[in-house]
């Protein structure tokens, strides 16, 4: 039976959707950073030579596709400005609420391995396809009740794929534009957006009317789950490739395992809003703990950066491409090491022979600074705080080589933010 149609009827609505829209890309993205950074990279790992350059292409498809989820989740802010909404970076912290959700994006924090991947699959699948166990789970958008003239509130709606949400939103988007003029409807500031000239990422424009508006839906639909009667080269394509050739060498080798023994859903500390905390794995391990500490308050400053680029209001051209290039330093020089290395390190005593990982941890107090200045003087003091509490680490005894660089990487992005 066909899904019923995602049903927006004015503009709370479509901003609830697309707020839901956001935080999914979101969730997704670290899904998918936290498998990366689970990968085995040496021969020392128990890993044949032969074998570590495939890994080693997997690794990089993956990061790949996580990087393309940043941009889809910036594209659903610059959609949030157009229509007159905010940017929302904001999500649930994983593993998710069964209530955050439809019942197809139970989102959690695991290594890689062949399960992990099938998991990869599922959530990039087309909207059309017969997706097995995903087609008896219930996803009709709920009807009005009887006799209620229109739904003036913005609420749930019930979808099975990404795709199936993103057609949703581009039909409200045409029905709103109807309603209340094209004009009417993108009411956002143009200028308060990002686009690629800053990240040199495709696909990352502006919205300002349908035409551009419907281009970002249709960049995000065909990157994920691939044009019409052509995947190959989408997210889902290319996780499909990478299942049939994972099974291809467990079948010559049942011993292969590309995934390091990590735990699931790791945290220092447990948030609220943990969709079962039995599914939690706490570490007990001072020095991960520290690390993982360190990692959540880099991951939750990189937020706070990206935010302020997609609501820019007061930065020059010259600031916004210094944001830009630190935020991206932040991604490549500290998160990518801080999460490589927590993958190597041990969970505690709770956790015999598994290691940790990053918890892309979220607390109440993630926002983006609505103030310029006020912005970057609290961004220059938090990248001087986390590198100072590197330095108190560093003190406490043997510590990961990567903090060395790590500290350097955020006293120097301090200072040339300091320097704008």
């Amino acid at each position: 039976m066909k899904d019923a149609p995602v049903r927006i009827e004015n503009r709370a609505q479509l901003i609830y959707l697309l707020t839901e829209a956001a935080e999914l890309e979101h969730g997704i993205m670290c899904s998918y950073l936290y498998a990366a950074f689970s990968m085995k990279r040496d021969v020392k790992e128990g890993i044949p030579e032969e074998h570590l350059g495939i890994i080693k292409g997997w690794r990089g498809t993956i990061l790949q596709i996580a990087i393309q989820e940043m941009v889809h989740m910036s594209l659903a802010c610059n959609l949030l400005t157009a229509v007159g909404g905010s940017p929302h970076l904001r999500r649930p912290n994983l593993p998710v609420s069964p209530k955050a959700y439809p019942p197809s994006f139970s989102l959690e924090l695991v290594p890689f391995c062949r399960e992990t991947l099938d998991g990869f699959v599922f959530i990039e699948r087309p909207e059309d396809q017969e997706g097995g166990d995903g087609d008896e789970v219930g996803t009709g958008a709920p009807s009005l009740q009887l006799g209620a003239f229109s739904d003036i509130f913005s609420s749930e709606r019930q979808y099975q794929t990404v795709g199936h949400l993103y057609r949703g939103i581009e039909d409200g988007l045409r029905y709103l534009t109807q309603k209340v003029g094209e004009d009417g409807l993108f009411l956002g500031p143009p200028g308060a957006q990002i686009a690629d000239a800053y990240f040199s990422m495709p696909g990352l424009i502006p919205v300002t009317d349908l035409a551009s508006a419907e281009a970002a839906i249709l960049g995000i639909v065909e990157q994920g789950e691939g044009a019409r009667g052509d995947s190959k080269d989408s997210h889902y394509g290319r996780f499909r490739a990478m299942q049939q050739e994972y099974a291809l060498l467990q079948r010559d080798d049942p011993k292969f395992e590309p995934g390091r023994l990590t735990v699931r859903n790791p945290y220092s500390m447990l948030p609220n809003d943990v969709g079962d905390a039995g599914q939690v794995s706490m570490l007990d391990d001072p020095l991960t703990s520290n690390i993982c500490n360190l990692f959540d308050g880099c991951y939750a400053l990189l937020m706070q950066m990206l935010g302020r680029l997609l609501l820019h209001t007061g930065e020059t051209e010259a600031q916004l491409v210094r944001l830009s290039d630190v935020t991206v330093g932040l991604m490549m020089d500290v998160m990518g090491p801080l999460g490589d290395a927590l993958t190597m390190l041990s969970a505690g005593p709770s956790h015999p022979g598994l290691a940790a990982g990053p918890s892309f941890r979220l607390t109440r107090d993630v926002s983006t600074p609505p103030h310029q200045s006020a912005a970057w003087a609290l961004f220059v003091e938090r990248l001087r705080e986390l590198s100072a509490y590197i330095g108190f680490l560093q003190t406490r005894g043997v510590m990961p080589s990567v903090l060395k660089s790590v500290r350097e990487s955020l006293a120097r992005y301090a200072d040339q933010l300091d320097e704008t």
